[in-house]
């Protein structure tokens, strides 16, 4: 009796140890701040409670550093902006490491790229910033925020030497703490990139008050040329007090992007869950709702993982 309780403890240990060895770990780099630590962390909850094969979490970190971390094998997944995942590929980033293996998995939701400035400020145009001293946010290089940044003021034909040329100060402080810097006042220019209405905005707008800048014909025709996979849309006035009138502002796209070395039928099944459960995401904040099987495809400039073109031939969403 001794041996055979001891004989079923073995088999019950080398079982759970077979199951745990046979889980597959996914790591989802979800950005510092905005929109992506909220999906990020919706995202996970899915893969663990539809896969018991699948464990998922969440890391934090700057985005195109998770791109890297994703060639290296560190990172599963990551949200990014399509215009982003393309430049990264190609060792375009502010880092400059080329990461090939990167595959789109799923676009997901746009966002209003809104450039803002003090109320009281006399800032009409972002190309005012290369004539007097103003303290402007673009932020840490390796940000997701700095191609957009740079692209709004080279569309205006404005380069961060012109505003230090014209005595003004740069911010690098990362996105999470550019909101409260502009609300003490201690910059004159901020870039948001989120929904309409956003939340941050909404802070700002219930204590400071703020303007939104829009972008003129001439930097409308140019900025999409500058990031390929970002475009140009009308942000409707009246969503904040403080901007009663409609501007013409850039728009992005988020995707969420893998390793082509990740197995096909693993990206296989987290693409149809996310597909298929799709209104889990609708409600997590604004903007979620435009998360749809119709959009998986939306802006993407990048190759798609095999897994994930199974899934969307199969649906008839590619041919």
């Amino acid at each position: 009796m001794m041996r055979l309780a001891m004989l079923a403890l073995a088999c019950i240990t080398f079982l759970f140890s077979a199951g745990a060895q046979a889980q597959q770990f996914l790591r989802i780099g979800s950005g510092l701040a905005g929109t992506y630590p909220v999906f990020g962390a919706k995202l996970a909850e899915l893969i663990n409670t539809n896969f018991s094969d699948m464990r998922a979490s969440t890391l934090a970190g700057p985005t195109e550093q998770s791109l890297i971390r994703i060639q290296k094998g560190d990172v599963e997944f990551a949200l990014t902006y399509t215009f982003q995942s393309l430049q990264v590929l190609n060792g375009q980033g502010e880092l400059k490491v080329a990461t090939p293996d990167l595959r789109h998995v799923m676009s997901l939701y746009g966002a209003y790229y809104l450039a803002v400035v003090q109320k009281n400020s006399d800032i009409q145009n972002l190309r005012d910033l290369a004539k007097k001293p103003y303290r402007v946010w673009l932020g840490p290089k390796a940000s997701i925020f700095y191609p957009l940044n740079i692209a709004a003021l080279a569309a205006h034909d404005v380069t961060p030497e012109d505003i230090v040329k014209a005595g003004g100060v740069i911010s690098t402080a990362g996105y999470g703490n550019v909101s409260q810097s502009f609300q003490d006042g201690q910059i004159d220019v901020a870039f948001f990139s989120g929904p309409a209405p956003y939340s941050i905005l909404m802070e700002l707008d219930r204590s400071n008050g703020f303007r939104l800048m829009s972008f003129d014909e001439k930097a409308e025709a140019k900025y999409p040329t500058l990031l390929p996979g970002a475009g140009i849309r009308v942000h409707k006035g009246g969503l904040y007090k403080s901007a009663p009138d409609d501007v013409k502002t850039p728009y992005v796209f988020n995707e969420l992007v893998t390793s082509a070395k990740l197995p096909a039928d693993l990206i296989y099944k987290v693409t149809k869950m996310m597909n298929e459960q799709h209104k889990q995401f609708h409600g997590l904040f604004s903007g979620a709702d435009e998360i749809l099987p119709a959009n998986a495809m939306f802006y993407n400039k990048i190759p798609l993982h095999p897994g994930a073109e199974r899934y969307y031939r199969e649906t008839g969403l590619i041919k």
